[in-house]
């Protein structure tokens, strides 16, 4: 029986407080536990579990300076230190909806809130337990990455009935992913759907679609996922960049805010949320988001120079396109103390030279012009001296020349990298959102496909297609006119032929708000200038007709 096997079990308990530690181990003890381990940070959990194998952890939410649980979790993961038959059981004093939800969205095993009683210990552990004893050969296969194996067992279970019949099937349809089945997974979830409205089989749904690319399926899955369970971020994320595939990335940038209102501990959701930012041209959002990708990663394993950097590069990039002086400043500076702190605390010579590019840039936006071809300069002597030449490097030089009047150098530049990265499309994908213009041939003949079916299903009438295709390109383009003022010029005919909307203008507004920047002397400003009026028209009849 498993509540007389504890004393066969080793145990790891995770908290800061040596009281709690010393009350849990009495509970332990109370049901025969003999094995028992401690641990006061994060850093020492992680460290244990390099040098034993645990049957169950006890973790705190908050562990004081250091990684909190949610990490610990996350990295033991990450470094392949916790078995798929390990329990983790997060414990915590916290009942904040943004600590419970942030909680659970990492997938503990059990969740307990202090105090503990001894009643409710067992009753965790033995539901805990009883089912990875159960399933211990699907979990032997999954530590071992026999994923056939563990589809086989798991099949076995359902057929025989089990009472882990919906764990295996979620278990299931989650390595049928792994493993690129997308059919097979979606025919699962489809299956489990018809029984029963299952939260898991819907996200799983929802997942399955969007490996196939199936964008508006995915999305409308995903929506559902989050309406019949508003704390489902994972949701909420797939959703978000299901719009960005279907060119609406205003909606995805609302819809993750409105996520982090719910819970905000996940730092691949909140770099997300800053790409999807600078796409809509919203560098004060991402610079919002930014703030908390560095204070989220700042003890984990997502801490990175990068993040540091990022940082400072939306800081600069929003100080560079407000029209308000003092807020101008006010990014600068943060921008400037942002990287002084990079610099200092990671001492090395590629985050040194790609700081002073970035500080070149912050320094123009103040148009501080000797200063910033200074760091310009700074970064050059270093670049030379030492024969940095990295990716990143490149593209913050190129940057760097655009803002500071070097525009030559930057186009040579950036048409040698095009050159030196042809083969490679994420890297001709990252130079083609530099500049207005690809310079990759990918990029080239991407643009001149695009606009000739664009423009071909425009003529035929179809102008929410057009819509749609014109802004998927922008998410590869964002800095495109002609793609902009495509989709822009798209919406117009629709909206003439439809009416306006507040939505469709909203989102016409959007595209003009990032391109309001145009050169007078660019052969589209003419254009431009008739959208703007155009859009000034409709937005003056909608507000007409609300009165």
């Amino acid at each position: 029986m498993i509540e007389n096997n504890y004393r066969n079990l080793k145990f790891l308990i995770v908290d800061d407080f040596e009281t709690f530690q010393k009350i849990l181990k009495r509970l332990l003890h109370g049901l025969s536990a003999e094995d028992i381990d401690t641990a006061l940070n994060g850093a020492q959990a992680v460290k244990s579990c390099e040098q034993n194998k645990y049957d169950v952890i006890f973790c705190d939410f908050d562990l004081g300076r250091g990684i909190n649980g949610l990490q610990v979790l996350e990295e033991l993961r990450h470094l392949e230190l916790l078995k798929s038959s390990t329990v983790f059981i997060m414990v915590t004093a916290e009942s904040g909806r943004d600590a419970v939800v942030g909680a659970m969205e990492y997938k503990p095993d059990a969740y307990m809130s202090k105090p503990v009683s001894s009643g409710e210990l067992q009753a965790r552990l033995v539901k805990s337990l009883k089912q990875k004893q159960a399933l211990a050969p699907v979990y032997r296969f999954l530590d071992n990455s026999e994923y056939d194996q563990a589809i086989k067992e798991c099949d076995k279970h359902i057929d025989e009935g089990g009472r882990h019949k919906n764990f295996c099937l979620k278990t299931k349809g989650s390595v049928l992913l792994k493993l690129k089945r997308f059919q097979e997974a979606q025919t699962l979830y489809e299956d489990v759907l018809n029984e029963r409205p299952l939260s898991w089989a819907q996200l799983g749904m929802a997942h399955a679609l969007a490996a196939q690319d199936l964008n508006k399926e995915a999305q409308q899955a995903f929506q559902k996922a989050y309406e019949d369970n508003p704390a489902s971020l994972e949701a909420f994320e797939g959703a978000a960049r299901a719009l960005v595939k279907l060119g609406d990335a205003g909606a995805a940038q609302r819809l993750l805010e409105q996520s982090s209102t719910i819970s905000s501990r996940s730092v691949t959701r909140q770099k997300l949320l800053a790409d999807i930012c600078k796409i809509n041209g919203d560098f004060e959002g991402a610079a919002k988001a930014s703030r908390r990708v560095v204070k989220l990663a700042e003890y984990g394993i997502h801490k990175s120079a990068d993040n540091d950097l990022d940082l400072a590069d939306n800081l600069t990039e929003a100080a560079l396109q407000s029209h308000d002086k003092e807020k101008t400043k006010t990014l600068a500076n943060e921008a400037l103390d942002a990287l002084q702190k990079t610099e200092k605390e990671y001492n090395d010579v590629d985050v040194s030279i790609q700081s002073k590019l970035v500080e070149s840039r912050a320094h123009a936006s103040l148009s501080h012009d000797k200063f910033a071809q200074q760091a310009l300069q700074d970064a050059e002597q270093k670049m030379e001296a030492t024969g940095s030449s990295n990716l990143r490097t490149q593209l913050e030089l190129t940057k760097s020349y655009f803002q500071t009047g070097h525009k030559d150098k930057a186009n040579e530049l950036l048409h040698s990298l095009a050159d030196q990265y042809k083969k490679d499309d994420k890297v001709s994908a990252m130079l083609d959102r530099i500049t207005d213009e690809p310079v990759s041939q990918s990029g080239k003949k991407e643009v001149v496909k695009i606009n000739k079916k664009g423009i071909a299903m425009f003529g035929e009438g179809e102008y929410q297609k057009a819509i749609e295709l014109f802004s998927q390109a922008i998410q590869r383009f964002p800095k495109h006119l002609g793609l902009r003022l495509n989709v822009i010029q798209s919406f117009l005919f629709d909206m003439k032929q439809h009416g306006p909307t507040q939505k469709k203008l909203s989102l016409c507004e959007n595209h003009m708000g990032i391109i309001k920047g145009m050169d007078e002397n660019s052969k589209q400003f003419k254009r431009y200038l008739s959208f703007k009026t155009a859009l000034k028209a409709l937005n003056q009849h909608l507000s007409k007709k609300a009165s």
